[in-house]
């Protein structure tokens, strides 16, 4: 004779393997329709394609969620469903629109550095062969500073507020007689050597 315990053991294996059969032939019927598989799906389609001959009835997400057979037949559909499409597809309208605006982003840097192309090109007339594009910006910044200090020093100059010390070659205050800038520097800024 059996016991309860044996009987209630019993009846919750054959539960099992026939939620088993009834989750496999859920994960069929997704993929057959090319549907998406998620537990919630599976737990719809279940109760879609349950057979009341056999037994079965649907299935809720909080059954699947808490047994680890189920949720491991479904995570081998979808790991195998993954890995048989070829082409990737867009699932919302979120991903096409993240998508755009990377490859947006992405013209928008070739624009800037086809610009930049361009600049380089009609200033060195096509001759690329020791010039680093890189370094370019950096070069047209220290050439705009070169080209106002020596603006500022002319007008210095023009006004008499400075002057080339004799002494050292440096320029200095003309009423203070204090240095204001060094003869390298002097001649780093003036183009002079």
């Amino acid at each position: 004779m059996k016991s309860k315990r044996d009987n209630f053991k019993d009846y919750r294996n054959k539960l099992v393997e026939t939620n088993t059969k009834l989750i496999q032939k859920s994960i069929d019927s997704i993929i057959s329709m090319k549907g998406e598989l998620s537990s919630n799906n599976v737990s719809k389609t279940s109760f879609l394609v349950a057979d009341k001959n056999l037994g079965e009835k649907g299935i809720t997400p909080s059954t699947i969620s808490k047994n680890t057979l189920y949720k491991t037949l479904i995570q081998k559909a979808q790991l195998e469903s993954s890995s048989n499409k070829k082409t990737t597809s867009f699932s919302t309208d979120g991903d096409i629109r993240i998508k755009l605006f990377t490859t947006n982003i992405e013209k928008e840097k070739l624009i800037k550095e086809n610009l930049l192309l361009k600049k380089v090109l009609k200033k060195y007339g096509g001759n690329l062969t020791s010039f680093d594009i890189s370094n370019y910006e950096d070069i047209e910044k220290a050439e705009l500073i070169r080209q106002s200090a020596k603006g500022l020093i002319q007008r210095l100059f023009e006004l008499g507020l400075i002057e080339h010390s004799m002494d050292n070659g440096a320029l200095v205050l003309a009423q203070l007689g204090d240095v204001l800038l060094q003869k390298q520097g002097y001649n780093l800024i003036m183009g002079e050597k």
